[in-house]
């Protein structure tokens, strides 16, 4: 049978079907290529090589670490907005452990601000599609936890996590902590140099951030810091699990599993490399937009 030539309609169809037929491509590509991104503060500044490479590993996925000292996710909204539309995350981690220094925060409740900014960044990351990843972050030296081993902070994240879709807790401050709680050092784990008792430092002196050595803010840590490793491959394995019920809205509170280091590097100094990039800016100021 002889088929005539297609009018304006016909051709918008097949346009259509084209269209529809490219945005599964995309899909299905950005399912198989993992884009992991995260956004923290001074811990998560340590621990950004560790997750970098750890999200590397596979050969495919690419990692975006959007971190710097002293900042809180109010400082970081408008990246979120920004990113979620332009580098477009499968997974996003939001690690964050309760600044209040930085012009955002001012005048504002802690545990009120970080809950309602949080909620919003997971608003903005899930409407464009991302997973996210709510981190627990380990305790300082001072800080109180409750017979659960959580600080307010995690008992936030779990709130938000049972209130939205596609968002969940990494418990990731346990790969470092006793049950949760404070503790300057652990059992040496495969791959680390055990000091004394077969024991590593995986807190700082400062009681709050990892480097072994008395360091100055911002400044990688000259020697090797189990406790970034630690912290970076724990979060960014839990990153790229795959939790049971996925895509659908599933919040299971899942364990940061193996917490031995990976084997790639000894240190965390915030770099995501190639496929990421690190916020560089005054240290406690708003992170300048790329």
């Amino acid at each position: 049978m002889r088929i005539g030539r297609l009018g304006p309609i016909s051709w918008l169809f097949v346009v259509a079907v084209v269209l529809v037929a490219g945005a599964a491509v995309v899909s299905r590509t950005s399912h198989d290529h993992p884009r992991v991104a995260m956004w923290g503060d001074s811990l998560a500044w340590e621990a950004g090589a560790s997750f970098s490479r750890t999200v590397r590993a596979d050969g495919h996925s690419q990692v975006l670490v959007r971190t710097w000292g002293g900042t809180a996710p109010c400082d970081w909204l408008p990246d979120i907005r920004d990113q979620s539309r332009r580098w477009r995350p499968t997974v996003a981690a939001i690690a964050f452990s309760g600044n209040q220094g930085t012009a955002c925060m001012q005048g504002r409740d802690l545990v009120t601000a970080y809950r309602e900014d949080v909620t919003r960044a997971v608003e903005l990351l899930t409407s464009r599609g991302a997973e996210v990843i709510l981190v627990d972050a380990p305790p300082r030296r001072d800080q109180p936890v409750d017979a659960a081993g959580l600080t307010s902070l995690d008992r936030v994240w779990r709130q938000i996590a049972g209130t939205h879709q596609r968002t969940r807790v990494a418990p990731a401050g346990r790969a470092i902590t006793v049950d949760g709680r404070y503790t300057p050092t652990l059992p040496c784990a495969v791959g680390e140099t055990c000091g004394p008792g077969g024991m590593v430092t995986v807190r700082s002196p400062d009681g709050t951030h990892f480097c072994p050595l008395v360091q100055p803010p911002m400044i990688a840590c000259p020697v090797p810091s189990p406790g970034a490793v630690r912290y970076g491959t724990a979060i960014a394995r839990e990153a790229l699990s795959q939790p049971d019920g996925a895509d659908t809205g599933d919040n299971r509170d899942s364990g940061p599993g193996d917490n031995s280091p990976d084997r790639g590097g000894t240190g965390g100094d915030g770099t995501a490399g190639e496929d990421g990039r690190r916020v560089a800016g005054a240290q406690g100021g708003r992170p300048p937009r790329s």
